[in-house]
């Protein structure tokens, strides 16, 4: 099976598949999800994507083998480029934001045109085997380092080194996973 979005009567037509950047094989999408700018979503094998998630496409979304995006979380909010690896958990109401509008921008809304608006779009990348707990937040340009862990409710201000535990508000080193 090459994907499916689920559950539904009918799998999911060639042409949804199409509208993707990329597709792997044993992908699951359960609905309602929403997918913007979907032909600049690269999904790998075994990914899936939970019901009542959305992902902003941007400049670009990677989903690496066997990634898993939780109910109600929102990736790619911003609209930069992010880069999750294989292996990730990203938990229920989980935010990754790649951008923001700045507050010397004319407007702060999303909605205005572009022109008045100034927005700065970064790189945020979550790297393999890393978990971002329930409603934690993500800022801008942040990496999360290999097997780190984000508490829940965190919001991350910092770059997260491997297998290092971060929680709170803003969050803080709390210790180094062991295995």
């Amino acid at each position: 099976m090459l994907a499916s979005i689920c559950p539904s009567e009918e799998e999911v037509s060639t042409e949804e598949l199409f509208l993707l950047g990329s597709v792997g094989h044993d992908v699951h999408i359960y609905q309602p999800a929403v997918i913007l700018k979907p032909e600049q979503v690269h999904l790998s094998d075994g990914v899936r994507i939970d019901s009542f998630v959305k992902i902003e496409g941007g400049e670009g979304v990677t989903l690496g083998r066997w990634a898993h995006i939780s109910s109600f979380a929102h990736v790619g909010i911003g609209g930069g480029r992010v880069d999750i690896g294989a292996g990730v958990g990203i938990a229920p109401g989980a935010r990754i934001l790649s951008g923001t509008n700045v507050e010397d921008g004319f407007y702060m809304s999303s909605v205005a045109p572009e022109s008045m608006q100034k927005i700065e779009r970064s790189h945020t990348v979550i790297r393999e085997g890393a978990q971002i707990g329930t409603n934690a937040v993500v800022l801008p340009g942040i990496t999360i380092g290999a097997f780190a862990r984000v508490g829940a409710g965190s919001v991350v201000t910092k770059n997260v080194p491997e297998r290092e535990v971060w929680v709170g508000n803003p969050a803080r080193y709390l210790r180094r996973r062991h295995g």
